[in-house]
């Protein structure tokens, strides 16, 4: 079989096909074998073309912890911010290095830590570690389709790394239900 052959925009390496990203300076590649749609698929054309960076709320912008930030204290953000389904993590650098969502604390707090204990244990003890993250550029499309795989509803979108925001299925479905 034979293959359309890619090469970098940035730095020339030729991409394997169905890769995502390039080997040599590692660039993400998320949109590049999705299908195109027809004219006549509107909403299709629309998922598919969208940037999720057009969903990053401004007047909500995500809340930001540090690891060793107790349990009870991101309980109390997530209860004073009703819009934001989830907490991210980052280390000094304010990188990402982990993620919070209500589910979470569903899961792995209730019923199953003290309340008392909740001021002294550290999100990291109930954090999911290196979360699934895109760059803002990624299409609607891919977005979704890793939320489905991935069965999570909160996507961190980031920058060298770094937070701009989080995109979920509460942003998305509004936005899709007036197509």
């Amino acid at each position: 079989t034979k293959f359309k052959k890619f090469s970098c925009p940035y730095c020339g390496e030729e991409i394997t096909p169905g890769a995502d990203r390039c080997e040599g300076c590692l660039t993400s590649f998320p949109h590049r074998d999705l299908p195109q749609p027809t004219e006549k698929e509107s909403l299709q054309k629309e998922i598919m073309t969208k940037k999720v960076g057009e969903f990053i709320s401004q007047k909500h912008p995500p809340i930001i912890v540090k690891r060793n930030t107790p349990v009870r204290e991101v309980i109390e953000k997530l209860q004073s911010n009703p819009y934001q389904g989830c907490v991210l993590i980052c280390d000094n650098n304010k990188k990402l290095i982990g993620i919070v969502s209500i589910r979470d604390v569903l899961h792995k707090v209730a019923g199953l830590i003290k309340w008392e204990e909740t001021t002294r244990t550290p999100v990291e003890k109930i954090m999911t570690p290196n979360p699934q993250t895109l760059p803002k550029e990624a299409t609607l499309a891919y977005a979704l389709h890793n939320m489905a795989i991935g069965r999570y509803r909160h996507v961190p979108i980031v920058e060298n790394g770094v937070p701009i925001g989080v995109v979920s299925l509460r942003d998305i479905i509004p936005y899709l239900s007036k197509k």
